[in-house]
């Protein structure tokens, strides 16, 4: 959420959006909602946009929010998930894709928690399993 709000914020003035600050802010805001969050924030700031200022400019800020969310989906959010879970960024991305071949959406939403779960039920199962004098 913040590393899409702060990058918009920096990127639209030199794409010529006005009213960037706000844009920015918004779209961060709506990309809370989980999921579904980030698309609805690009449609919504995009139709905005466009209603504002045109098509061209419109159609850049399209494209470089898709290049942010994809950044913020597929490189920051696993490492950011990863550290606060202790989990392998690999593991994330196997944990997400089986979630949604099993459960569909929900299962996306799910993945990364039950995902984590488990390998906090795995560390101390070792733990345990460790004699008290070998730590």
């Amino acid at each position: 959420m913040l590393f899409l709000s702060v990058t918009t914020i920096l990127i639209f003035p030199f794409l010529g959006v006005n009213y960037s600050l706000i844009l920015g802010i918004i779209l961060g805001v709506i990309d809370a909602i989980p999921g579904i969050g980030a698309t609805l924030g690009l449609l919504l700031v995009t139709l905005l946009v466009f209603t504002s200022q045109g098509g061209a400019i419109a159609l850049k800020v399209l494209i470089s929010c898709i290049l942010l969310i994809q950044i913020q989906d597929n490189y920051i959010r696993p490492k950011v998930m990863g550290k606060s879970l202790e989990l392998n960024p690999v593991i994330l991305f196997l944990a997400l894709f089986i979630g949604q071949r099993v459960a569909g959406l929900l299962g996306v939403f799910l993945s990364i928690p039950i995902a984590g779960m488990i390998a906090i039920w795995i560390k101390l199962a070792r733990e345990e399993a460790t004699p008290l004098g070998d730590h």
